[in-house]
């Protein structure tokens, strides 16, 4: 953005304050070889004016190519959130389950162990009680039998205790085997869920990833966008506001042309050669006649404009301005657009023009009289300026002509 502002600058300080040009003062330059200048000048304006607005152009179309590119890039991660998403809904499917079945195991588990338990104090009791009575409680049953039906119901009772005893004991085993078998299970269904977890939990990260990096796009995307709308909203403030300088310009040299005739015409006739206005500098930075301005086409610019004595020189701010001749003060104040203004009327309609000067840079008042060369005013950038410089009109009976005819 900062590349693209300076652009701009560079066609505004190119157009309107900043061309050098060689300097074009010499008297004995003939008024064909100031036209053909002047018409040189303006080509070559246009054509740096042109070169600098494709480059605006181009740098609006970089930033329009980089927000597609974006967008692409941002589409194309689309497809692989979505199977990403996918993913990660059906592994937190299998996790659930898994943790479903870690619950009906625990409690499968739970149960066997209380079933376990009440076997083994079932079991333990019987065995105690059997070793207590001691290996002779059985025979001491069998033989005491009333008869022979007593013995066989005698020995079918402890023949029913052992095969009991011995039922628990198996019962015990399977149950055993099966609380183990219960563990086993739970063990590896445990891992299974810490396999998903994990498996889970790194296509989440990778998920997160891609949705960041698409959201960083849309955020550049935005960006870009942004800093083209400002590029282009500062085109048009920029040009609106030149436009209006323009305009304003235009009237107020239009309502001194309209003064200046009305005040009655001349011969137009100049005796002698006039003073160089700005003794430290007699550097033209844009001369008189057409130009070319990148948002109003081509334009006459009415004077010539002295800038500082050299590209790299110190600026011209404060400097002196002098008459270019002698004459009568017809104006000195803020004239809109040209800024601080001294008008000096020389006789035969011929009158001399020099704006933006300093505020309170003047030194002259309405109807003093002034001679050649006698200070004025001071440099300044008042009005319609983008810098310290002297705008210096002629005007023969209100009509501004090329100031170099008379120097």
């Amino acid at each position: 953005m900062q590349r693209s502002r300076a652009i701009f600058a560079s066609i505004l300080s190119l157009v309107l304050a900043a061309s050098s040009v060689t300097p074009a003062f010499a008297a004995t330059r003939s008024q064909l070889n100031q036209h053909r200048q002047a018409a040189q000048d303006a080509r070559r304006k246009a054509e740096q004016a042109d070169a600098l607005a494709q480059r605006l152009a181009r740098e609006v179309a970089e930033l329009d190519g980089r927000i597609d590119t974006l967008q692409r890039e941002a589409d194309a991660l689309d497809p692989q959130i979505a199977q990403a998403t996918k993913r990660t809904t059906r592994l937190r499917i299998e996790v659930g389950k898994l943790r479903g079945e870690v619950r009906i195991t625990q409690r499968r588990i739970d149960e066997t162990q209380a079933e376990f338990d009440r076997q083994r104090t079932l079991l333990a009791a019987r065995v105690n009680s059997a070793y207590r009575q001691g290996d002779w409680f059985y025979l001491d049953l069998l033989l005491g039998s009333s008869d022979f039906n007593d013995l066989i119901a005698r020995t079918d009772l402890v023949t029913r205790v052992i095969r009991s005893n011995n039922d628990i004991a198996a019962d015990l085993d399977d149950t055993k085997d099966s609380l183990e078998r219960s563990r086993v299970k739970l063990e590896r269904t445990l891992k299974a869920v810490s396999l998903k977890r994990r498996e889970a939990e790194s296509v989440e990260a990778e998920l997160r990833g891609l949705q960041d990096a698409r959201q960083a796009k849309t955020d550049e995307q935005e960006a870009i966008q942004g800093q083209k709308t400002e590029l282009m909203q500062d085109s048009r403030a920029n040009a609106a506001r030149l436009r209006a300088l323009a305009e304003e310009e235009e009237r107020e040299s239009d309502k001194i042309a309209a003064e200046l005739a009305k005040a009655g015409h001349g011969s137009g006739v100049y005796a002698g050669t006039m003073a160089w206005p700005v003794p430290s500098s007699h550097r033209v930075t844009s001369p008189f006649g057409p130009r070319i301005c990148p948002f109003h086409g081509r334009e006459l610019h009415p004077g010539i404009d002295i800038g500082r004595a050299s590209a790299d020189g110190p600026s011209l701010m404060g400097a002196p301005i002098v008459a270019a001749g002698g004459g009568t003060v017809i104006y000195a104040g803020y004239r809109g657009g040209y800024g601080n203004t001294v008008m000096i009327d020389h006789g035969n309609g011929v009158v001399t023009l020099y704006a933006h000067q300093a505020g309170g840079g003047i030194t002259v008042s309405s109807g003093q009289n002034v001679s050649v060369g006698q200070r004025i005013g001071t440099v300044g950038s008042t009005g319609n300026s983008t810098g310290p410089h002297l705008h210096f009109e002629v005007r023969i009976n209100g009509t501004p002509t090329n100031p170099m005819n008379y120097m």
